[in-house]
This record gives structure tokens, sequence and C-alpha cells, in this order.
């Protein structure tokens, strides 16, 4: 009996490439969410802000972008959701809103399903403005006033908004904008401008376009200032004349027997109702005679310069006079050996009708001097203090061209004018 023997041996075993290793267990392809940026912070923005959002597939397998909701006042578009990103696909999204709120992300991303981007924009606001001077109620003197203003923006520095000053009377005044400090400046100068009242209106535009108006209400006095004159208006008789290299008007000079007057002939003022205030120096010589501010009556002179000497220049000229007396004249009936300050009328130098005595004006220095008519009453100030401010019956019913005179005789001084500012009250006093 035969038997057949077979021989038995392994059959190598071929692995799929796909399969892992033995012992290894196959790895899952699992999808991975991206958004950029983590936060949206807009700042100050015109109008609402808007952002855009990128959210992108960064694993392996496919991603199911799943849902967008937003929080707060934002919003966009979701319609294209659910939507499958494959592994290096993005989705855009544009937001817009305001205010603080929170896009909330969803997707089949297993280790971050849920995503929070924060979100702010704050909508701009006009900007902030004060007029700071003038005032509403303020009437304003014939020399320059400096109208200033603060302003302030959420989203512009102060030097980047628009400015306009506006009067209801004479229209567009300015438009320089503010410096880096927040203040700003408007050179207002009553020669250029209306007398009488005005509502002026400052305006502030920022870069969005949003506005604030803001006014002030005053009132112009009449008047003008020296500054502001035509050398042309001036006219100077005698020794008077302008002093181009130290800008005053010299009466006359530290010289014996001289005299000279100076009177601003553009426009009159009513002499019942004015203030006149102006710098004097009196001084460098041997001390005599001294000055008068005088109200020339324009309806009845014949000239410009009266008796020189003790009538300090104004001896005789129709009008009213103040003097700074700085000569004893006895004949001319002064009525103190000191220094004084009187008035007369119709150039009456020996009628005294109110008087004060002063302190040395010969101090080689400069003085100011305030005189506010409102007839009948007189009020003169030297260097702030007042000497007279009481009735002085008199004419004052003309206009009047307002000038200076000065005389020296055997004595000496300079007699200097600065700084004039002449006002005609027609707000009120």
């Amino acid at each position: 009996m035969w038997f057949l023997l077979l021989a038995c041996s392994e059959y190598d075993v071929v692995s799929d490439p796909k399969d892992p290793p033995a012992g290894e267990e196959e790895e899952e392809l699992l999808p991975s969410v991206l958004v950029s940026p983590d936060a949206v912070q807009l700042g100050v923005t015109c109008g609402e802000g808007s952002s855009t959002l990128i959210v992108e597939s960064v694993g392996d397998a496919a991603l199911t972008v799943e849902s967008l909701r937003l929080e707060g006042g934002w919003s966009a578009d979701t319609s294209a959701l659910p939507l499958l990103l494959d592994p290096g696909q993005s989705w855009s999204v544009d937001l817009t809103g305001s205010g603080e709120g929170k896009a909330r992300i969803k997707t089949d991303d297993p280790t971050t399903p849920l995503v929070e981007i924060p979100l702010s924009s704050t909508s701009n606001t006009a900007p902030l403005l004060t007029v700071l001077t003038p005032t509403s109620g303020d009437v304003l003197s014939s020399g320059s006033t400096d109208f200033t203003a603060s302003v302030a923006d959420d989203l512009d520095l102060p030097e980047a908004v628009a400015l306009s000053w506006t009067s209801d009377v004479d229209g567009l005044l300015g438009s320089d904008p503010a410096g880096s400090d927040g203040i700003a400046h408007y050179l207002w100068d009553p020669a250029l401008r209306s007398a009488g009242n005005h509502t002026t209106t400052l305006t502030a535009t920022d870069s969005c376009g949003a506005q604030t108006s803001t006014q002030v209400v005053f009132c112009q006095d009449q008047g003008y200032t020296a500054d502001n004159l035509d050398l042309a208006t001036w006219h100077f008789e005698g020794s008077a004349h302008w002093d181009s290299f130290n800008s005053w008007v010299e009466l006359t000079p530290n010289a014996g027997d001289q005299s000279g007057t100076a009177f601003q002939t553009a426009s009159t003022v009513p002499a019942n109702n004015v203030v006149i205030s102006f710098s004097f120096f009196v001084s460098g010589g041997s001390g005599a005679d001294g000055i008068s501010l005088t109200a020339l009556d324009s309806s009845r002179m014949t000239g410009f310069v009266g008796t020189a000497g003790g009538g300090i220049g104004y001896q005789n000229l129709p009008g009213w006079s103040i003097e700074v007396d700085t000569w004893y004249n006895a004949e001319l009936n002064d009525p103190t050996t000191e220094d004084h300050v009187s008035i007369h009328f119709d150039g009456a130098a020996a009628n005294v009708r109110a008087w004060a005595a002063l302190p040395d004006m010969e101090d080689g220095a400069w003085h100011e001097m305030v005189v506010e008519v409102v007839a009948p009453n007189v009020k003169v100030a030297i260097d702030g203090v007042t000497y007279l401010d009481q009735p002085v019956p008199g004419n004052y019913n003309f206009p009047a061209y307002v000038g200076f005179t000065a005389a020296t005789g055997g004595s000496t001084n300079y007699h200097l004018i600065d700084a004039l500012t002449v006002t005609e009250y027609v707000c009120g006093g």
C-alpha cells in the first residue's frame, strides 16, 4: 500500500498598503478650524465698523462650518451656512456693527467645536466744542479781541478738526484750525468788522463729517486803535510827528518853546459818549509843561493848534480837554503846584472845571490813562487809579476829532503818546 505524503509549507501573507502595521490601529483623519483674526477691535469708526473674519480648514479631513451667531449690534450674511471646507480651503465673512459684541462660530472640529471672537467698535460722535472768549453779553472795545475755543474729538486730533467762525452780520470770519493743545484762536479786528450786535457761530467738523456748532452773542462798540489807523489820517502840526522808529507820536522833543498837536481825522466820535485810553510819557527834561487829551469840536474848529507854553497847545481850541499839567502856572489859575489832572472846556486853560492832584508824572516812566465820558459824568484813571469820577457840567454835544496837544516853554520834557484806543459807546455803555 502506497501512501502519498504531501509536504506542507506556509504561505506568505501579503498585506494591503492601506492597512496599518501589525499591532497598530489606523490613524483617524480629523477636521480642524482656524479663525482669524482672533479679536476685532476697531476703535472709533465713522458710523458702523466693518471687518472680515476668515474661517479656514486646517485639518486632514473636510471641515463643516455649521453656524455663525453674532451677539451685540453686529450682523453678517450667513446664508452660505452650513458649509463644507476641504483641507486648505477657507471662507470669508464680512461683519458690520458697533458696540461690544461676539462672533460664535460652530464647526465639527472635535477639539474646538465652538470658536468665540470678541468684537468691538465705537461709532464716531461729533466734536466737543466750547467758546471760551468772548462770552455771551460781552461788549467788545475798539482793540482787537482774541476769540478762543476748546476743541476735542474722539476720532481726530484737535488740529485735524475743521473750524469755521461766522457772523450773522459780517459772514465768514476765519477758519484757522486749533493747535495740538486743543485751543483755537481767531483774532477779531474791530476795524474790519461792523459795530453793533453780532451772533457769532463756531462750527467744528471732524473727518467723518460729524458737526458741532455753538454760538456767542456780543456787541462791538465803534472805535479805533492807533495800530489800525493809516498815518494819512493823522493831522500833525508844530513839533508833533510820528516817530516811525519807536512807533509812537512825539508831540515835543526835549527842547524849549515847542508846541505840537496830533489829531486823528479819519472819523469823528460823539464827544458825550466815548472812552479813550492811551499811554503817555512826560519826562527827560527840566520839567514842563504837560499834555492834553482834547476832543476837538469839528463843527466849530478853525485850526488844530492852540496856545503854547502853559496853554499846553489846547488853549483856545473848541471842545473839551483833559490836561496832565506838570508845571505850575499861577497866571492860569493852576489849582496846585503839584502835578495834576484837570478838565477844561473850549480851550479855557485858566478855567478849571474839575481837578485832582497826581503823583510825580515826570518819573521817567510810561503811564496809562483812561478817560471815560458819559456826559455829564467824566471819569479819569491813571495807572489804574481813579482820580476823577463825577458830573462835570459843560458842552459835550458835538462831533469830535480825538487828539493830543503838548508844549514846553523855558523848561522842557519829551511829550510822547502811544497805544491809543478810542471807543464810541454804541452798545449801551
